[in-house]
Protein backbone atom coordinates (compact mmCIF):
# COMPACT_ATOMS: atom_id res chain seq x y z
CA UNK A 1 0.00 0.00 0.00
CA UNK A 2 2.95 2.46 0.31
CA UNK A 3 3.71 2.67 -3.35
CA UNK A 4 -0.32 3.27 -3.53
CA UNK A 5 -0.17 6.35 -1.59
CA UNK A 6 2.72 7.88 -2.76
CA UNK A 7 1.24 7.48 -6.16
CA UNK A 8 -1.84 9.03 -5.21
CA UNK A 9 0.53 11.80 -2.92
CA UNK A 10 1.99 12.33 -6.82
CA UNK A 11 -1.13 13.01 -8.26
CA UNK A 12 -2.78 15.37 -5.67
CA UNK A 13 0.90 17.33 -6.42
CA UNK A 14 0.61 16.88 -10.45
CA UNK A 15 -2.98 19.03 -9.91
CA UNK A 16 -1.45 21.55 -7.52
CA UNK A 17 1.06 21.90 -10.35
CA UNK A 18 -1.07 22.32 -13.30
CA UNK A 19 -2.87 24.84 -11.14
CA UNK A 20 0.37 26.75 -10.67
CA UNK A 21 0.78 26.60 -14.38
CA UNK A 22 -2.46 28.24 -15.20
CA UNK A 23 -1.87 30.69 -12.70
CA UNK A 24 1.38 31.26 -14.53
CA UNK A 25 -0.41 31.79 -17.71
CA UNK A 26 -3.76 34.04 -16.38
CA UNK A 27 -0.74 36.41 -15.09
CA UNK A 28 0.70 36.35 -18.43
CA UNK A 29 4.34 36.21 -16.23
CA UNK A 30 5.54 33.18 -18.23
CA UNK A 31 9.10 35.57 -18.67
CA UNK A 32 8.82 36.76 -15.26
CA UNK A 33 12.60 34.95 -15.21
CA UNK A 34 13.69 35.39 -18.53
CA UNK A 35 16.64 32.46 -18.15
CA UNK A 36 15.82 28.55 -16.88
CA UNK A 37 16.47 26.68 -14.98
CA UNK A 38 17.19 29.78 -12.46
CA UNK A 39 15.57 32.80 -12.34
CA UNK A 40 17.68 35.98 -12.98
CA UNK A 41 20.53 33.79 -11.98
CA UNK A 42 19.50 32.44 -8.70
CA UNK A 43 17.98 29.51 -7.47
CA UNK A 44 15.60 31.71 -4.96
CA UNK A 45 14.72 34.72 -6.00
CA UNK A 46 12.81 37.49 -4.18
CA UNK A 47 9.47 36.14 -5.20
CA UNK A 48 7.15 39.30 -5.29
CA UNK A 49 5.32 40.20 -8.49
CA UNK A 50 5.38 37.95 -11.74
CA UNK A 51 8.34 35.58 -10.39
CA UNK A 52 5.96 34.10 -7.43
CA UNK A 53 3.98 32.55 -9.86
CA UNK A 54 6.92 31.84 -12.57
CA UNK A 55 9.28 30.59 -10.31
CA UNK A 56 6.99 28.37 -7.71
CA UNK A 57 5.60 26.97 -10.82
CA UNK A 58 8.82 25.88 -11.68
CA UNK A 59 9.62 24.74 -7.50
CA UNK A 60 6.57 22.64 -7.76
CA UNK A 61 7.24 20.91 -11.15
CA UNK A 62 11.32 20.09 -9.82
CA UNK A 63 9.01 18.74 -6.53
CA UNK A 64 6.69 16.70 -8.71
CA UNK A 65 9.50 15.46 -11.23
CA UNK A 66 11.32 13.79 -7.97
CA UNK A 67 8.26 12.02 -6.92
CA UNK A 68 7.81 11.03 -10.54
CA UNK A 69 10.95 9.35 -10.44
CA UNK A 70 10.88 8.04 -6.87
CA UNK A 71 7.53 6.87 -7.83
CA UNK A 72 9.14 4.65 -10.45
CA UNK A 73 11.88 3.45 -8.81
CA UNK A 74 9.47 2.22 -5.73
CA UNK A 75 7.69 0.41 -8.82
CA UNK A 76 10.84 -1.50 -9.82
CA UNK A 77 11.64 -2.10 -6.58
CA UNK A 78 8.42 -3.51 -5.13
CA UNK A 79 6.28 -4.49 -8.10
CA UNK A 80 8.86 -5.80 -10.51
CA UNK A 81 6.94 -8.59 -11.51
CA UNK A 82 4.34 -6.66 -12.74
CA UNK A 83 5.52 -5.24 -15.91
CA UNK A 84 2.58 -3.48 -16.18
CA UNK A 85 2.98 -0.63 -14.02
CA UNK A 86 7.04 -0.84 -14.66
CA UNK A 87 6.04 0.38 -17.93
CA UNK A 88 3.83 3.07 -17.00
CA UNK A 89 6.13 4.14 -14.44
CA UNK A 90 8.46 4.89 -17.04
CA UNK A 91 6.49 6.52 -19.08
CA UNK A 92 5.36 8.95 -16.58
CA UNK A 93 9.23 9.36 -16.75
CA UNK A 94 9.59 9.87 -19.99
CA UNK A 95 6.48 12.39 -19.81
CA UNK A 96 8.04 14.37 -17.01
CA UNK A 97 11.62 14.82 -18.78
CA UNK A 98 9.46 15.94 -21.80
CA UNK A 99 7.29 18.53 -19.91
CA UNK A 100 10.68 19.90 -18.40
CA UNK A 101 12.21 20.19 -21.79
CA UNK A 102 9.16 21.85 -23.40
CA UNK A 103 8.73 23.98 -20.20
CA UNK A 104 12.49 25.16 -20.79
CA UNK A 105 11.76 25.84 -24.84
CA UNK A 106 8.98 28.17 -23.81
CA UNK A 107 10.95 30.43 -22.14
CA UNK A 108 13.93 30.21 -24.89
CA UNK A 109 11.48 30.62 -27.80
CA UNK A 110 9.59 33.39 -25.72
CA UNK A 111 6.15 31.41 -25.50
CA UNK A 112 5.31 30.73 -29.15
CA UNK A 113 1.84 29.63 -28.37
CA UNK A 114 2.65 26.33 -30.25
CA UNK A 115 5.10 25.08 -27.64
CA UNK A 116 2.91 26.36 -24.98
CA UNK A 117 0.15 24.92 -26.00
CA UNK A 118 2.13 21.52 -26.41
CA UNK A 119 3.57 22.00 -23.13
CA UNK A 120 -0.21 21.96 -21.45
CA UNK A 121 -1.19 19.11 -23.81
CA UNK A 122 2.09 17.07 -22.20
CA UNK A 123 1.34 17.81 -18.99
CA UNK A 124 -2.89 16.69 -19.13
CA UNK A 125 -1.32 13.68 -20.78
CA UNK A 126 1.25 12.96 -17.31
CA UNK A 127 -1.58 13.85 -15.38
CA UNK A 128 -3.22 11.12 -16.90
CA UNK A 129 -0.63 8.41 -16.37
CA UNK A 130 -0.31 9.79 -12.67
CA UNK A 131 -3.76 9.05 -11.75
CA UNK A 132 -3.89 5.85 -13.39
CA UNK A 133 -1.05 4.62 -11.90
CA UNK A 134 -2.88 5.66 -8.75
CA UNK A 135 -5.29 3.59 -9.37
CA UNK A 136 -3.85 0.43 -10.85
CA UNK A 137 -1.02 0.44 -7.90
CA UNK A 138 -3.91 -0.55 -5.53
CA UNK A 139 -6.19 -2.52 -8.30
CA UNK A 140 -3.65 -4.52 -9.07
CA UNK A 141 -2.22 -6.11 -5.70
CA UNK A 142 -2.73 -9.75 -5.38
CA UNK A 143 -5.32 -8.78 -2.44
CA UNK A 144 -7.33 -6.49 -4.54
CA UNK A 145 -11.31 -7.22 -4.58
CA UNK A 146 -12.32 -10.27 -5.96
CA UNK A 147 -13.71 -10.56 -9.91
CA UNK A 148 -17.22 -9.12 -10.03
CA UNK A 149 -19.99 -11.04 -11.25
CA UNK A 150 -20.15 -12.07 -14.23
CA UNK A 151 -23.46 -10.45 -14.98
CA UNK A 152 -21.84 -7.47 -14.14
CA UNK A 153 -18.98 -7.49 -16.75
CA UNK A 154 -20.78 -6.55 -19.53
CA UNK A 155 -22.36 -3.48 -17.96
CA UNK A 156 -18.63 -2.28 -17.01
CA UNK A 157 -17.25 -2.68 -19.96
CA UNK A 158 -19.85 -0.57 -21.88
CA UNK A 159 -19.27 1.77 -19.28
CA UNK A 160 -15.62 1.68 -19.54
CA UNK A 161 -15.73 2.28 -23.36
CA UNK A 162 -18.59 5.37 -22.99
CA UNK A 163 -16.56 6.06 -20.56
CA UNK A 164 -13.04 6.49 -21.97
CA UNK A 165 -14.98 8.55 -25.37
CA UNK A 166 -16.46 10.99 -22.99
CA UNK A 167 -12.25 11.09 -21.59
CA UNK A 168 -10.91 11.61 -25.23
CA UNK A 169 -13.43 14.06 -25.96
CA UNK A 170 -12.66 16.15 -22.35
CA UNK A 171 -8.71 15.81 -23.29
CA UNK A 172 -9.23 17.31 -26.74
CA UNK A 173 -11.30 20.36 -25.08
CA UNK A 174 -8.43 20.82 -22.90
CA UNK A 175 -5.97 20.84 -25.46
CA UNK A 176 -8.11 23.34 -27.30
CA UNK A 177 -8.34 25.48 -24.27
CA UNK A 178 -4.88 25.45 -24.20
CA UNK A 179 -4.36 26.49 -28.03
CA UNK A 180 -6.82 29.70 -27.31
CA UNK A 181 -5.54 30.59 -24.39
CA UNK A 182 -2.01 30.49 -25.39
CA UNK A 183 -2.78 32.64 -28.71
CA UNK A 184 -4.51 34.82 -26.37
CA UNK A 185 -7.83 34.37 -28.06
CA UNK A 186 -9.77 34.47 -24.80
CA UNK A 187 -11.56 37.29 -25.88
CA UNK A 188 -11.28 37.20 -29.46
CA UNK A 189 -15.30 37.85 -29.59
CA UNK A 190 -15.69 40.10 -27.18
CA UNK A 191 -18.64 39.88 -24.84
CA UNK A 192 -20.80 38.13 -27.40
CA UNK A 193 -22.15 34.98 -26.63
CA UNK A 194 -23.60 32.96 -27.38
CA UNK A 195 -22.84 33.96 -30.66
CA UNK A 196 -19.71 35.19 -31.94
CA UNK A 197 -19.48 38.61 -33.62
CA UNK A 198 -23.36 37.67 -34.34
CA UNK A 199 -22.50 34.52 -35.78
CA UNK A 200 -22.43 31.01 -34.58
CA UNK A 201 -19.40 30.62 -35.90
CA UNK A 202 -17.74 33.62 -38.31
CA UNK A 203 -15.76 31.58 -40.62
CA UNK A 204 -13.96 34.39 -42.51
CA UNK A 205 -13.10 35.92 -38.95
CA UNK A 206 -9.13 35.22 -37.83
CA UNK A 207 -7.80 32.07 -36.32
CA UNK A 208 -7.62 33.14 -33.18
CA UNK A 209 -11.16 33.51 -33.35
CA UNK A 210 -12.17 30.34 -34.86
CA UNK A 211 -9.90 28.58 -31.85
CA UNK A 212 -11.97 30.35 -29.48
CA UNK A 213 -15.45 29.19 -31.19
CA UNK A 214 -14.24 25.72 -31.40
CA UNK A 215 -13.63 25.76 -27.67
CA UNK A 216 -16.85 27.21 -26.90
CA UNK A 217 -18.60 24.70 -29.14
CA UNK A 218 -16.56 21.39 -28.23
CA UNK A 219 -17.54 22.09 -24.69
CA UNK A 220 -21.10 22.06 -25.58
CA UNK A 221 -20.31 18.46 -26.70
CA UNK A 222 -18.60 17.40 -23.52
CA UNK A 223 -20.86 18.67 -21.72
CA UNK A 224 -23.84 16.45 -23.32
CA UNK A 225 -21.52 13.56 -23.27
CA UNK A 226 -20.50 13.61 -19.60
CA UNK A 227 -24.52 14.48 -19.05
CA UNK A 228 -25.54 11.59 -21.01
CA UNK A 229 -22.81 9.26 -19.37
CA UNK A 230 -24.31 10.15 -15.61
CA UNK A 231 -28.07 9.40 -17.09
CA UNK A 232 -27.07 6.23 -18.59
CA UNK A 233 -25.14 5.22 -15.37
CA UNK A 234 -28.03 6.18 -13.14
CA UNK A 235 -30.50 3.99 -15.85
CA UNK A 236 -28.88 0.91 -15.14
CA UNK A 237 -29.40 -1.34 -12.54
CA UNK A 238 -25.90 -2.95 -11.88
CA UNK A 239 -24.40 0.12 -11.15
CA UNK A 240 -22.72 0.78 -7.52
CA UNK A 241 -23.21 3.20 -5.55
CA UNK A 242 -19.86 4.84 -6.49
CA UNK A 243 -19.82 4.56 -10.31
CA UNK A 244 -22.99 6.40 -9.60
CA UNK A 245 -21.85 9.23 -7.25
CA UNK A 246 -18.55 9.74 -9.78
CA UNK A 247 -21.02 10.05 -12.59
CA UNK A 248 -23.30 12.73 -10.86
CA UNK A 249 -20.01 13.90 -9.48
CA UNK A 250 -18.80 14.68 -13.25
CA UNK A 251 -21.80 15.93 -14.84
CA UNK A 252 -21.87 18.83 -11.92
CA UNK A 253 -18.51 19.27 -12.73
CA UNK A 254 -18.99 19.77 -16.35
CA UNK A 255 -21.87 22.30 -15.46
CA UNK A 256 -19.79 24.44 -13.19
CA UNK A 257 -16.83 24.45 -15.93
CA UNK A 258 -19.88 25.53 -18.61
CA UNK A 259 -20.82 28.39 -16.19
CA UNK A 260 -17.20 29.31 -15.49
CA UNK A 261 -16.43 29.51 -18.56
CA UNK A 262 -19.02 32.06 -19.43
CA UNK A 263 -18.27 34.05 -16.50
CA UNK A 264 -14.85 34.17 -17.89
CA UNK A 265 -15.71 36.07 -21.01
CA UNK A 266 -18.13 38.41 -18.95
CA UNK A 267 -15.59 38.99 -16.29
CA UNK A 268 -13.13 40.01 -18.89
CA UNK A 269 -10.60 36.80 -17.77
CA UNK A 270 -10.54 37.76 -14.17
CA UNK A 271 -7.99 35.76 -11.75
CA UNK A 272 -10.23 33.86 -9.79
CA UNK A 273 -12.36 32.90 -12.52
CA UNK A 274 -9.98 31.40 -14.87
CA UNK A 275 -8.02 29.80 -12.42
CA UNK A 276 -11.36 28.05 -11.45
CA UNK A 277 -11.94 27.05 -14.36
CA UNK A 278 -8.57 25.43 -15.28
CA UNK A 279 -9.04 23.83 -11.98
CA UNK A 280 -12.26 22.19 -12.80
CA UNK A 281 -11.31 21.18 -16.02
CA UNK A 282 -8.34 18.62 -14.46
CA UNK A 283 -10.33 17.85 -11.98
CA UNK A 284 -13.26 16.64 -14.24
CA UNK A 285 -10.57 14.84 -15.95
CA UNK A 286 -9.70 13.02 -12.63
CA UNK A 287 -12.98 12.49 -12.19
CA UNK A 288 -13.59 10.47 -15.43
CA UNK A 289 -10.36 8.50 -15.26
CA UNK A 290 -11.69 7.20 -11.68
CA UNK A 291 -14.98 6.68 -13.29
CA UNK A 292 -13.11 4.38 -15.73
CA UNK A 293 -10.63 2.67 -13.61
CA UNK A 294 -13.40 1.57 -11.37
CA UNK A 295 -15.74 0.26 -14.01
CA UNK A 296 -12.41 -2.55 -15.26
CA UNK A 297 -13.64 -5.43 -13.85
CA UNK A 298 -10.87 -6.72 -11.48
CA UNK A 299 -10.28 -9.85 -13.48
CA UNK A 300 -8.67 -7.29 -16.44
CA UNK A 301 -6.93 -5.12 -14.01
CA UNK A 302 -5.26 -7.23 -11.87
CA UNK A 303 -1.61 -9.02 -12.89
CA UNK A 304 -1.51 -12.68 -13.97
CA UNK A 305 -0.02 -14.38 -11.19
CA UNK A 306 -0.67 -18.02 -9.94
CA UNK A 307 -3.11 -17.10 -7.20
CA UNK A 308 -5.18 -14.88 -9.42
CA UNK A 309 -5.13 -16.99 -11.83
CA UNK A 310 -6.52 -19.72 -9.79
CA UNK A 311 -9.03 -17.41 -8.10
CA UNK A 312 -10.24 -16.25 -11.49
CA UNK A 313 -10.92 -19.89 -12.52
CA UNK A 314 -12.64 -20.76 -9.32
CA UNK A 315 -14.92 -17.79 -10.08
CA UNK A 316 -16.17 -18.91 -13.00
CA UNK A 317 -16.64 -22.47 -11.96
CA UNK A 318 -18.93 -21.56 -9.53
CA UNK A 319 -21.29 -19.53 -12.04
Amino acid sequence: MGVHRFAVATALATFCLLVAGGLVSTTESGLACPDWPLCEGQYFPKMVGGKLFEHGHRLVAGTVAVMTFALSFLLFKYRRRDSALIRLGLIASALVVVQALLGALTVKLRLPPWVSSLHQATAMAFFCMIISLGFLTRQRLPDAPAPAACSDLGFRRRLGHFTLAVIALTYLQIVVGAVMRHARAGLACGYDFPLCQGQIWPAGAHWGVQVHVLHRLSGFVVGIGVVALALWVWGHRPARRGLRFLSAAAAVIVLCQVSLGIAVIFTSRELVTMTLHSALGAALLANLLALYWIAQPSRLRQPSTPQADHAAAASLEAV
